[in-house]
């Protein structure tokens, strides 16, 4: 799963160098991405509902996971052009909220599905939701937008490739044959080479992957940074906090499927409010706000242990899915009024990629400092796991509170935006 959504990451990348430079005012190729990447996702669901094999399972799951990648961002995008800045956090809080709801109901109408006609009903439900999601983008969006040939930095998507793979496998394998080991110490050397190799294609190509000048804006790179380290303390969240309400708290399936639904549910009932909130005030208040409500149920839910009441660990999530909806819609809307609005697509791949890669590696790392503390017993004794995971958490705090003083740094009028000149209200 790690390396799937790192192999996704990249892919994220290349959607950003082929949009820089061939996106024009009226969304036309903005729209035509949205369309080509629901379009490949519908497919690579009907392709996964007719697999006879793993292997045809996951090739289908590669072609959904394109799909998605063209698909999410661009909609993000579409949304920013095509609102004023005093109405565009209002939709971005709301598109926020729509995919808060889709988180929450999915596992549920999937378990449905699963129980009544086995998993291909997953893969057709969403293949058949997909084609109609289509149709409704050609009804909207009629017509071919122009297209442009970009070249493909090569050499930046290999190193790139090389690097951040070897980065997740290298924490993976750390506690497990020790930090020390020859072989963890060759794959940090791989992930070093790989990356740094990246770092050097990008600052030197001519057409790169990711616009190295972009993060010379000190609110955009500000906005980006917040999005990184936001991501590398949430994303753990989806991984421990199932396992430890079952094994450590002694949750049902049932129960622990409800409780896991309050954070998606507050993130969808705040969203809206934190957009609405942006277009009124100052939306770095609002993210950095969002920022310290995250923070702060991270820290409540480092302090859970083996003997702590359910609704302890429901308050924690609440207080973590409300600060995830204040947080993202009012970032957004200071990344986007940093930029022009031809770099719309550009700026909303890059929140994207950066937030899947960041939430890979922090899941990563959380889990190789729970197997640094436990050891071999942590996946087995309940109350090593529920010791291990305070430890991970309370580790992650710092990380958080580092996102919050950047957030402040993110104050729209300490610098002149590119946003001002398309109409932006600072």
């Amino acid at each position: 799963m790690r390396l799937e959504r790192a192999f996704e990451t990249v892919h994220n990348r290349r959607v950003i160098r082929q949009l820089e430079n061939v996106i024009d005012r009226k969304g036309n190729e903005l729209s035509e991405l949205n369309k080509i990447g629901v379009a490949l996702y519908s497919v690579g669901a009907v392709l996964g509902a007719l697999s006879a094999s793993f292997v045809q399972l996951l090739a289908s799951r590669a072609v959904m996971a394109v799909g998605l990648a063209m698909a999410l961002p661009m909609s993000t995008a579409l949304l920013a052009e095509s609102f004023a800045s005093d109405r565009r956090g209002q939709a971005l809080g709301v598109f926020a909220s729509a995919i808060a709801v889709g988180r929450m109901t999915g596992p549920a109408i999937g378990g449905f599905l699963l129980q009544a006609g086995g998993w291909p009903w997953i893969f057709w439900m969403n293949g058949i939701l997909g084609l109609f999601v289509s149709a409704a983008l050609i009804k909207l969006f009629p017509g071919a937008g122009k297209r442009t040939r970009e070249p493909f930095d090569i050499w930046g998507s290999l190193s790139l490739l090389s690097g951040y793979p070897a980065l997740l496998i290298a924490l993976t394998l750390g506690s497990e044959f020790g930090w020390a080991s020859r072989a963890v110490a060759g794959w940090f050397l791989l992930a070093v080479f790989g990356l740094g190799s990246f770092l050097w294609v990008e600052a030197h190509a001519a057409r790169p992957l990711i616009d190295v000048a972009m993060f010379r804006r000190r609110i955009l790179a500000a906005a980006l940074a917040a999005v990184v380290l936001s991501h590398m303390i949430i994303n753990p969240i989806s991984l421990c906090a199932p396992i430890y309400l079952q094994n450590a708290l002694g949750a049902s399936a049932v129960t622990t499927g409800l409780l896991l639904a309050i954070l998606p549910l507050t993130t969808a009932l705040a969203s809206p409010v934190s957009g609405r909130l942006a277009d009124r005030i100052d939306a770095s208040k609002v993210a950095a706000a969002g920022l310290v409500a995250v923070v702060a149920g991270i820290a409540c839910y480092a302090a859970l242990g083996e003997d702590s009441a359910l609704w302890m660990a429901s308050a924690a999530l609440a207080l973590l899915g409300v600060g995830v909806g204040l947080f993202t819609p009012a970032n957004q809307k200071i990344a986007f009024a940093s930029v022009n609005q031809e770099d719309y697509g550009v700026l909303a791949a890059m929140l994207s990629s950066l937030g899947t890669a960041a939430g890979t590696i922090g899941t990563t790392i959380t889990v190789a400092l729970m197997e640094s503390a436990a050891g071999p017993k942590l996946w087995s004794d309940p109350a090593a796991f529920s010791s291990a995971q305070q430890f991970a958490f309370a580790c992650l705090v710092p990380i958080g509170v580092i996102a919050i003083l950047i957030a402040f740094k993110s104050r729209p009028g300490a610098e002149p935006t590119a946003g001002a000149a398309i109409g932006v209200r600072r």
